[in-house]
């Protein structure tokens, strides 16, 4: 009897439920920038994200690590991704969809520099091929 039976990997779904949720924004965001200006479009983004906090919140128990680079990192993130978002609102008004969100979804290549960079971690030769290519994508889309 073989008991080393291959399993979904956990990480895989969230990965999964990611692109789902994040697929449906960038489809709302186009309609929605349709009718609202990017200023606009953020400050109802921020709003939208309430009832999600505050039900993660209640799961917590309303009860939060007090780690000082947890809080500083956590902070940073938000407001890196509120600017990163409101310049993809303002990209939505100026271009179509199908071309805004496959440039702005590159984003990861910025996050592999700085991880090479800043925390030393190693990139073998496909990986950087598929950088290289990702770059390149960039073109092929703008064409």
């Amino acid at each position: 009897m073989q008991t080393d039976r291959w399993h979904f990997p956990v990480w895989l779904w969230y990965a999964l439920l990611c692109i789902f949720w994040w697929g449906l924004w960038g489809f709302l965001s186009k309609i929605g920038s349709a009718a609202a200006s990017p200023l606009q479009m953020q400050i109802l983004f921020t709003l939208g994200m309430l009832p999600v906090a505050v039900g993660m919140l209640l799961r917590m128990r309303w009860k939060l690590d007090r780690d000082r680079g947890g809080v500083i990192y956590g902070i940073l993130c938000g407001v890196a991704t509120g600017l990163g978002t409101l310049g993809y609102y303002a990209a939505l008004q100026e271009q179509n969809v199908s071309l805004v969100t496959p440039v702005t979804g590159l984003f990861p290549v910025l996050t592999v520099v700085l991880a090479f960079v800043v925390l030393h971690e190693r990139l073998n030769k496909v990986q950087i091929g598929g950088m290289l290519l990702a770059l390149a994508s960039i073109v092929i889309f703008s064409i």
